[in-house]
């Protein structure tokens, strides 16, 4: 007759271990976790939209959106980001607090929604706020947005922490079509509440 290798303790040590694990993932999931994603896509520039009141109802006035469609991968996983940018076109001059030295500011990104969905159909959403740049001397443009997560769905349900998002290229595909080509990075810290 055979005999057992293992005791009868060993289902035991295994059932501990995997608890041992899933308790430290559990208590992992609690702290800030950092994020870093990269992105590339579209910004479609000028779309008119009516302004609406707290219930979703338009009101008579209107104002310029942008819109962005990308694609994202990094450190959370593969997702399709939506966002739509509003934003004030003050005249321009020098902001030493948001601009780099020898760019002005030009436009201030008042409201910069996000929505990720990512292949299991988690959503993760967030808001921000920001400044777009600009050195009349070589052309080049500087933009930066910071924002908060607002929650999520999925593995992102009740997702918090901030994030930054930085601009690597921004190029005007057709000013008569207002389309951008635009690639970055999104940078940060992501919590969830339970």
């Amino acid at each position: 007759m055979f005999k057992s290798r293992f005791s009868r303790k060993a289902p035991l040590v295994v059932l501990v271990g995997v608890f041992a694990i899933l308790s430290a993932q559990i208590a992992g999931a609690e702290e800030d976790r950092g994020v870093y994603l990269r992105f590339a896509g579209d910004f479609i520039q000028h779309l008119e939209q009516a302004d609406a009141d707290v219930n979703g109802v338009p009101v008579s006035s209107t104002n310029l959106l942008g819109l962005v469609r990308a694609k994202v991968k990094g450190n959370l996983g593969r997702a399709d980001l939506t966002a739509v940018t509003k934003a004030d076109y003050p005249m321009p001059g020098p902001d030493s607090d948001n601009c780099p030295a020898g760019f002005f500011k030009v436009v201030v990104i008042t409201d910069n929604s996000l929505v990720f969905t990512f292949s299991d159909l988690s959503l993760l959403y967030g808001n921000g706020q920001g400044v777009v740049c600009a050195n009349f001397g070589t052309g080049e443009q500087y933009i930066a947005v910071e924002g908060e997560w607002l929650g999520g769905t999925g593995r992102f349900r009740n997702a918090k922490g901030e994030f930054s998002i930085r601009f690597d290229d921004y190029v005007p595909v057709n000013p008569n079509t207002q389309i951008v080509a635009e690639t970055g990075t999104i940078t940060g810290t992501l919590s969830r509440d339970r």
